[in-house]
């Protein structure tokens, strides 16, 4: 996330990106500050779910767009695969994710893992 927003023009000071555990409400206090606002997009009920899961936290959820998983286009299952699948992948990411997918080999991990 960070490489992709700076290599997008966001100034690093503008933003943080912080690891969260989504399935441990009970740990999320110790991850961001209580009158954060939690950016969502819904494509099914999972992210349903974690609406209602900061919601019923009192927190400041912010749903960006609900739409139908078909409509989603790309997906981190559509790259992968083609990581996988030893086909191109490239142009699915923007170009500093795909760096550092590379530089970290994960296209070549997932094609142990096959």
């Amino acid at each position: 996330m960070r490489a992709a927003l700076t290599a997008a023009g966001v100034p690093l000071g503008e933003f943080s990106v912080v690891p969260f555990p989504i399935n441990h409400p009970e740990l999320w206090r110790h991850y961001a500050p209580r009158d954060a606002v939690y950016f969502l997009t819904i494509y099914d009920d999972w992210g349903r779910r974690k609406r209602e899961r900061f919601e019923a936290l009192g927190l400041t959820t912010e749903v960006l767009w609900e739409r139908t998983p078909e409509s989603k286009g790309i997906s981190g299952t559509d790259v992968r695969a083609r990581m996988a699948g030893g086909e191109p992948w490239q142009d699915l990411v923007p170009e500093a994710v795909a760096e550092l997918l590379e530089a970290w080999d994960v296209p070549e991990r997932l094609r142990a893992y096959r």
